[in-house]
């Protein structure tokens, strides 16, 4: 599976309903790929998420997580990132300031963190566990991605990796102006 391909499995997930739902039908779709397809899609998945990594996502996390950003919480914010679809994460990596346009982060700066639904919240750690669950689908193996991808010489991220200093909240206004004033009012 090439860049292209898993990004159209990305971005054809987002029809007809929001987290697991939307992790499901993309576990399904995999489960009815040959077994390779569903290695290299979880190979895409840890090239999509590595540029994340980056003092800049991690401002942006607490902005957007009103400061309330655990180190699974940002892990789970990178793939939600990765959920919004490619040019998203195009502005991400290379922008993230433009983002302030994007609607969904518009939505969540506009609802109050005590109002959100499980389905608003910015994460998707269902996908995750879309390519695991394929394969053990496929294989009838538990936990065989892990296994399969280190046979191919790729160890599977476990947690953020970031390890940079932390932006101060003057850096982050300077660097993100736009959200730091889109989620300056948000509570």
């Amino acid at each position: 599976m090439d860049t292209d391909g898993f990004w159209d499995l990305v971005e054809s997930s987002a029809a007809g309903g929001p987290g697991g739902e939307r992790a499901e039908r993309l576990t399904e779709r995999l489960a009815g790929l040959p077994l390779p397809e569903v290695l290299e899609f979880q190979l895409r998945l840890d090239e999509a998420r590595a540029p994340l990594d980056t003092a800049g996502t991690l401002a942006l996390a607490r902005l957007v997580l009103r400061g309330r950003v655990s180190d699974d919480g940002l892990w789970y914010f990178h793939v939600w990132l990765i959920g919004l679809g490619r040019a998203a994460h195009h502005l991400a990596v290379h922008d993230p300031d433009a983002l302030a346009d994007h609607p969904a982060l518009r939505r969540l700066a506009a609802l109050p963190y005590d109002r959100w639904t499980d389905d608003d919240f910015p994460d998707w750690e269902a996908l995750d566990y879309c390519a695991q669950d394929a394969h053990e689908r496929l294989t009838g193996e538990e936990d065989g991605l892990e296994d399969a991808l280190a046979a191919l010489g790729h160890e599977m991220p476990c947690d953020a990796a970031f390890a940079g200093p932390v932006w101060t909240p003057a850096r982050t206004a300077a660097r993100l102006p736009r959200l730091t004033a889109l989620f300056a009012e948000a509570t």
